[in-house]
């Protein structure tokens, strides 16, 4: 009669599952195997740490670049308020009496403005200002003329002390606010004029001298910083910047007596749309960071699962060996906790390292564009779970199945066929939900959106919608992959392949997900993104027609340039672009003040939908100009009777009605027949022309009694011109007028997101042929054996070779074919079901190199490049 065994005789036989260990010396073994593995599979372990690290970069590179320029801290209240809690400043329109609508708008709502008795006691409340309670820091502006080199123009003068106050959001060098003859001045405006630290400028006949740079907004008129109590503001326009707590009814009732208002930062930013706007970029940022971690975590699982298959042996005879279950999932989720956070740390340091080198490269190339150097924790912390989160996911599977594996038989099933894949009904409810998800966001675009313009709920719900019908494929792909795979095939290397793919069946369900996960990722962008490339170009209309420039007839300051000075500017045209230069200055009738000093444009024009920047007189010599093209009987007769319009959006041939403005006799309208000009000559800053008889007619006047002034000069060039020309000129120009906006011309357009869909679609199908190499590589290193064992049957090599070839590209092609279905069809049907200025984009060329160009490329290269492994016979005595 046997003796029975006890916990504690050495004869005791531990089944997987029955012993759990316990205590430090555990947890230390099954973290030294798990970095065994990771040390003895150098390459597959940083592959997955890069594939971890990938969407954590977006996502905290991301937030670091809006946090730089201002889009997730920055809007209306930031660029009204800067730090100040309220504003306090004269109300617009006050009539003596009248109070302003709320806290956020300091305004009355009545028609004029204070007289000037009224606005003088406005100033004397400004001056003599005070709230208990609260710190005010007064900012003066006002406009003065600045002489440089030989040209006078009008510049802003900011006096505040921007060092206890800013009025927006800004950088400022260190130190005191400039005093005496120091000023600062706004980078902007320094690389336009040639100014740097140290630079001489006289303003207001008095020589300044620059001595610091700052960074904000971009303005179009130089701005230059000094001290509230410089002179040079001292009767400037006053505004109070506050802090300190709201302001009582009385308080501001007490304010409004006096003609000042208030507006209040926490009621302003109660009614704008900052937070809805920064959050719905958030939500997009997030969706895409969760798409592109669901897609890193597949082909880091891919890795997983072709990893856990080259441990399957040794896993299996830990477990004949006594080790638990949770051991054995312990050691790869182990491995993927290790490779999981090193990858999630690493995509931190990479996202705000390179976001900031990009903020670096853009602070030295514009010194006066505002991005700063800074770390959106938010964005950076979302990223580190979501990397956590990817790496977790993505060694669950794989260690699961291995704890499922019976450890007794182990040995025996590391080496045995995939059993018969199970109907995917899951897949097929993931996938019924994803559709349903999708045609709720397109009925809730439909519904409750307001405005086709805005298009980020609908982008939203197709990431939201991909990133479900991309689960239900990774669901279906086990049933896809047998029922593929079990197809009979006449050529024998097609059955080796085939049957190898239905014998390892997670192998190369693996090898498919990984191709899929780029793919979808891939398509998806370069379909939204050429959208918005159809849609940009749809929406352009050039500025001025092709090889069409103009030379401004005012100043900056409005005052009309003579014909010396008209002259100079053509002369340095003409040095530029050679005497090939056509020009002719522009001729418009005006009405001109008593003394005969200030003109202005008598003619306006009252077309629907349309701006008419200038109606100017013509004879068909600018016609010839503009358009390239003789004026013949039929321009002249337009001419004659009616009206010629440039503008793209203008109607072949139409009744347009001209009318007198501001002449003295009130305005006289005429309806006109209005043609438009060639198609190559359109654009929306062109002029209209108008004859001379027809603008007589206007008037009401002779056409010789009709009062007329020269304005811009117009130029047909020989060629369009180059940046290093334009730049060139602007430079000439600038000796002349002391401006560098006198000069203008059409550039083009800027295909900048179709170059974004080139390069995308190139990267993507990179990505996707390196993803499948990777992959490709783990499952020869896996098959090494079975591929051995056929070449001793006697396989030739040329058969191998054919067998490698088509596991790749059936393994890469059926990953391929599903993202393009998941990452492509949902987007097309739900922008073409919803009610959004999206187009509907087919990019079939860029599309067809992710998709075609991988598995073909793959399938070549296994085909001449993979090594056949040597037949190898075992004795058996």
């Amino acid at each position: 009669m046997g003796t029975e065994n006890t916990p504690d005789s050495g004869a005791t036989v531990r089944l997987s599952g029955e012993v759990v260990a316990r205590g430090r010396s555990h947890r230390r073994l099954i973290t030294r195997l798990a970095v065994r593995d990771i040390r003895k599979h150098k390459a597959r372990s940083l592959l997955i740490v890069l594939l971890i690290a990938l969407p954590v970069a977006i996502m905290s590179g991301l937030g670091t670049i809006f946090e730089a320029d201002g889009t997730t801290t920055e809007g209306q209240a930031v660029s009204k308020y800067g730090d100040a809690d309220m504003l306090i400043m004269p109300i617009e329109d006050w009539d003596g009496h009248c109070s302003q609508y709320g806290p956020d708008s300091a305004h009355c709502g009545v028609q004029g403005s204070p007289t000037p008795e009224l606005h003088a006691r406005q100033r004397q409340a400004m001056e003599n200002l005070h709230v208990a309670g609260h710190e005010l820091y007064p900012l003066r502006t006002q406009t003065v003329d600045v002489a440089w080199r030989s040209a006078t123009f009008e510049v802003i003068v900011k006096g505040m002390d921007v060092t206890a106050m800013r009025p927006d959001r800004m950088e400022f060098p260190s130190g005191p606010m400039p005093r005496g003859n120091s000023v600062w001045v706004s980078g902007d405006a320094a690389k336009t004029y040639g100014w740097s630290i140290g630079s001489h400028v006289t303003i207001e006949g008095r020589q300044r001298t620059i001595t610091g740079l700052t960074r904000d907004r971009s303005s179009y008129e130089p701005t230059f910083w000094v001290g509230p109590e410089d002179p040079l503001v001292m009767n400037g326009d006053l505004i109070y910047y506050v802090r300190g707590p709201q302001l009582a009814k009385e308080q501001i009732a007490k304010l409004n007596a006096s003609g000042l208002g208030v507006e209040d930062r926490k009621s302003d930013s109660a009614s704008d749309d900052d937070g809805l706007v920064a959050g719905q970029i958030f939500a997009l940022v997030l969706a895409a960071a969760v798409l592109s971690s669901i897609v890193t975590a597949t082909i880091a699982a891919a890795a997983f699962s072709i990893g856990a298959r080259q441990q399957r042996r040794m896993l299996a005879l830990l477990g004949t060996t006594g080790a638990a279950r949770r051991d054995l999932m312990g050691v790869m989720i182990g491995q993927g906790l290790l490779l999981g956070s090193t990858g999630a740390v690493l995509g931190v340091v990479l996202g705000i390292g390179v976001a900031n080198a990009f903020v670096a490269i853009g602070r030295r190339a514009n010194p006066g564009y505002l991005l700063t150097y800074s770390v959106d924790w938010e964005y950076a912390i979302i990223g580190l779970v979501i990397g956590l989160l990817a790496a977790v996911v993505a060694c669950w599977f794989p260690a699961r199945e291995v704890a499922r594996q019976d450890v007794l038989m182990g040995v025996q099933h590391a080496e045995a066929a995939a059993p018969p894949a199970r109907r995917p009904i899951a897949a097929t409810v993931v996938a019924i939900v994803g559709v349903l998800v999708g045609i709720g966001v397109v009925v809730y675009d439909l519904v409750h959106v307001s405005g086709s313009d805005d298009v980020i709920p609908l982008n939203i719900g197709i990431v939201v919608t991909i990133v479900i019908l991309y689960l239900a494929a990774i669901l279906a792909l086990p049933r896809l992959v047998d029922r593929l795979s079990g197809r009979p095939s006449s050529r024998l290397s097609l059955r080796f392949a085939l049957r190898d793919l239905n014998r390892n069946r997670g192998r190369a369900v693996a090898g498919a997900a990984a191709s899929m996960a780029i793919t979808v990722l891939a398509c998806a962008f370069v379909t939204l993104a050429d959208g918005i490339a159809i849609q940009e170009r749809n929406n352009y209309q050039p500025t001025y027609a092709a090889n069409v420039a103009v030379l401004a007839g005012d100043d900056t300051g409005g005052h009309h340039v003579s014909g010396k000075r008209m002259s100079k500017e053509i002369k340095q045209v003409e040095a530029v672009f050679g005497p090939s230069v056509k020009y002719q200055r522009a001729v418009e009738p005006v009405t001109c003040d008593k003394n005969g000093q200030n003109c202005s444009n008598s003619l306006d024009m009252n077309v629907r939908n349309l701006y008419i920047p200038s109606v100017v007189i013509d004879d068909g010599t600018l016609y010839e100009l503009l358009t390239g093209q003789n004026a013949d009987d039929e321009v002249m007769k337009a001419l004659d009777e009616g009206i010629i319009l440039f503008q793209p959006d203008a109607r072949e041939r139409s009744r347009e009605s001209v009318f007198q403005d501001g002449g003295p006799n009130g305005a006289h309208d005429l309806e006109v027949t209005a043609v438009r000009a060639p198609e190559n000559s359109l654009g929306l800053q062109m002029p209209a022309l108008i004859g001379r008889n027809t603008a007589a007619k206007v008037l009401g006047v002779s056409p010789d009694d009709m009062k007329t002034q020269t304005t811009d000069t117009w130029l047909r060039l020989p060629h369009p011109p180059t940046s290093e020309e334009g730049d060139r000129l602007q430079r000439s120009l600038m000796d002349i007028t002391g401006s560098t906006s006198d000069f203008f011309w059409e550039e083009g357009y800027a295909d900048i997101s179709g170059t974004v869909v080139r390069w995308a679609a190139i990267i993507g199908a990179l990505l996707a042929t390196f993803v499948g190499a990777v992959v490709l590589a783990l499952t020869l290193s896996d098959s090494n054996a079975s591929r051995t064992a056929i070449a001793s049957v006697g396989a030739s090599t040329a058969t191998l070779r054919r067998m490698v070839a088509a596991q790749a590209f059936v393994t890469t092609g059926i990953g391929q074919v599903l993202g393009l279905i998941v990452g492509f069809v949902p987007i097309v049907i739900m922008i073409a079901c919803a009610d959004t200025v999206q187009p509907v984009a087919w990019p079939l060329g860029w599309l067809a190199l992710i998709v075609v160009v991988p598995p073909a490329l793959l399938g070549l290269v296994a085909r001449w490049c993979v090594p056949v492994p040597k037949a190898r016979m075992t004795r058996v005595d």
